[in-house]
């Protein structure tokens, strides 16, 4: 191939490669107060399964005590992990940092509860962790139990952030 033709060539390949559109995060932040201050996005995870009242309210989930680990991940469209997850112990909490995640593409949070199988985990939509995130960035998972009728329960993990702003599930 003579070198004009080369180059000619790489030039249309890099063109193309500056016209495409760059990837983006799935959940984009970079509208929440804490991104736009150049400050850090954290949301601090508190679990509180073990505590029988206090974070049920106003969600389909009457809270009872069933003190388990709890796994929060930041999630790709794809299923996967976007970076590191946090496990957390019954009475502590710990703290994600979603710039981190941002970069690595996150849709959305995910909970779950891997020591007890019978427990349903819940997920934190983009909208409610931007919520959270230009709120004070707080939220308590709780142990619920959802009434299917007769003496049949569900039972499934639920949130309450900031306040009581977003919660869940509905």
């Amino acid at each position: 191939m003579k070198p004009h033709t080369l180059m000619a060539s790489l030039m249309i390949c890099l063109m193309a490669g500056v016209a495409a559109p760059s990837a983006s995060a799935d959940c984009d932040i970079t509208d929440t107060k804490c991104y736009q201050n150049g400050g850090k996005c954290n949301i601090k995870f508190r679990n509180v399964t073990s505590h029988t009242n206090g974070s049920g309210a106003n969600t389909a989930l009457r809270q009872q005590s069933s003190a388990q680990i709890i796994r929060v991940k930041a999630v790709k469209d794809n299923g996967n992990a976007a970076g590191n997850i946090l496990n957390i112990e019954a009475d502590t909490s710990k703290t994600m940092n979603l710039d981190k995640k941002f970069k690595k593409d996150f849709a959305w949070i995910q909970v779950s509860s891997p020591t007890m199988s019978s427990v349903d985990g819940v997920t934190l939509s983009c909208s409610e962790v931007k919520i959270v995130l230009n709120g004070n960035g707080t939220c308590k998972i709780f142990n619920g139990a959802l009434h299917q009728g007769g003496l049949n329960y569900d039972y499934q993990l639920g949130y309450r952030c900031d306040g009581g702003t977003v919660k869940g599930p509905k």
